[in-house]
């Protein structure tokens, strides 16, 4: 377990989050009170993972491929011109 100020994770957000994908947990606190812990466990991030991939598949082969028509009118929907 990794303990950090508040101070060095706000430095150090990227580094300290790929640490807490791979596993490792880690305690930030404020003025020496801990927060709470955060990990994420590997099996089940994998398994989300795993699973939105499977599900983006299947979107793909109900719908087909997108043109670059969608893809536009996606990005600009609800956009104020």
């Amino acid at each position: 377990m990794k303990h950090v100020s508040l101070a060095d994770a706000r430095a150090n957000i990227a580094k300290l989050l790929d640490e807490v994908e791979r596993g490792e947990t880690v305690t930030i606190s404020r003025d020496g009170v801990h927060a709470r812990d955060v990990a994420v466990p590997a099996q089940e991030r994998s398994a989300d993972v795993v699973q939105a991939i499977e599900e983006l598949k299947q979107l793909r082969k109900a719908n087909g491929p997108a043109t670059v028509e969608e893809i536009l009118s996606w990005r600009d929907e609800g956009r104020r011109f």
